[in-house]
């Protein structure tokens, strides 16, 4: 006799999209869908393209034009695009925000090829 495995339930509550809130009334559904994530990977990829352009691309793409677009009129630094960039990486990866920042800051450091001098007494 053959086994049946009944994942109705996991899908369904697995196609509940997680919500990045930007302010009091702006929040969106991230789009982690396969082919979001395909994207994205590819775009992390690409070394023609410029880090600005890469950051429109995944918020587009995570949550949307008219949020990109939202989020560009708040004129808003860098860093906190960047926030909002691991928060969709965050929610493709099924990971905390925490976990995502902690892999950024390990990647850093790596790229980091430089030595610290020491101090001469």
């Amino acid at each position: 006799m053959s086994r049946a495995y009944d994942i109705a339930e996991k899908l369904k509550n697995g196609s509940k999209k997680p919500t990045v809130k930007i302010d009091e009334t702006h929040i969106y559904e991230i789009n982690t869908s396969k082919n979001v994530g395909i994207f994205l990977k590819g775009l992390t990829e690409d070394s023609k393209m410029d880090d600005f352009e890469k950051i429109d691309k995944i918020i587009e793409a995570g949550i949307g034009k008219e949020a990109l677009e939202y989020i560009d009129s708040l004129d808003l630094p860098i860093a906190s695009y960047v926030v909002i960039v691991n928060v969709i990486m965050a929610a493709i990866n099924d990971v905390s925000l925490e976990e995502i920042e902690e892999m950024e800051v390990e990647s850093t450091n790596k790229n980091n090829n430089f030595r610290k001098k020491k101090r001469r007494k």
